[in-house]
């Protein structure tokens, strides 16, 4: 039978690069969900809300009080400013145990270095115990490698203090996340990622 994929995100900096439409989103909510079912609160930043159908089918295992403790945040304009409401809204409510922040960069080129100067404030200024999740786009692999994913703000970002993971689909459409040396592999259904 199959398992969802069950991840130790706690207290951890993490910067997701994923091939684009592979899934980043959605381990994100799959994220959400785990920290919810485990009594914690969500703070959830993006420039848009996630797809409906794919929210719901997520979220379908939590009762609403539960679903309640998801918090969704309006990610655009001055960075700094962003980071200043998260930091505010992670110190006013109980229980924050999971920051995202999806499509926190363009989805190309360089991620210009006043948004990697606040992610970095953000993971100083959070309780150590939280769990800060970024999701971007990758960048191109221009080695001629065209299989790697290439973590946009690689070197910034874990002197920075986060760990890189990357997550990709291959031809057969199963999903790869590499992590901490190791690989994870399966495909998404309704209640997330599975293998």
């Amino acid at each position: 039978m199959a398992e969802r994929w069950v991840l130790d995100l706690l207290g951890k900096r993490i910067h997701l690069s994923v091939d684009g439409g592979c899934g980043g989103t959605t381990l994100g909510l799959h994220c959400a969900v785990d920290e919810i079912q485990g009594g914690g609160r969500v703070l959830w930043a993006s420039p848009h809300m996630p797809n409906a159908t794919r929210f719901s089918q997520l979220f379908s295992s939590l009762n609403i009080v539960e679903a309640s403790r998801f918090h969704a945040m309006n990610l655009i304009g001055n960075m700094e400013r962003c980071v200043d409401a998260i930091v505010e809204a992670e110190q006013n409510l109980p229980s924050v145990g999971l920051i995202v922040l999806d499509d926190w960069c363009e989805a190309t080129g360089r991620i210009p270095s006043r948004n990697t100067k606040a992610v970095i404030d953000l993971k100083k200024r959070i309780n150590e115990s939280t769990t800060l999740l970024l999701i971007s786009k990758a960048g191109t692999d221009v080695s001629g490698n065209g299989t790697e994913i290439k973590p946009r703000s690689e070197v910034i970002l874990r002197d920075g203090g986060f760990e890189m993971w990357t997550l990709k689909e291959t031809e057969n459409k199963s999903k790869i996340l590499f992590h901490n040396g190791k690989e994870l592999s399966g495909k998404i259904e309704d209640s997330g990622f599975i293998f």
